[in-house]
């Protein structure tokens, strides 16, 4: 279920991921990708005060 998530997310979203995480325990390395997918996607629709447009990059790479 784990790739068929990522893999559904990804086609969904139209984005692309790269997920690597290394370890010995699959268990510990899987909550540590949902974590970090969770933060990067708080981090990209997150809004300043006083502003409803999203975050956007363009224009500045």
């Amino acid at each position: 279920m784990f790739y068929h998530f990522f893999k559904s997310f990804s086609d969904g979203s139209k984005c692309n991921l790269n997920i690597k995480a290394e370890g010995e325990n699959e268990h510990h390395k899987i909550e540590a990708i949902f974590k970090g997918l969770a933060k990067a996607i708080k981090m990209a629709i997150k809004r300043t005060p006083g502003n409803d447009q999203l975050p956007t990059t363009k224009g500045t790479i």
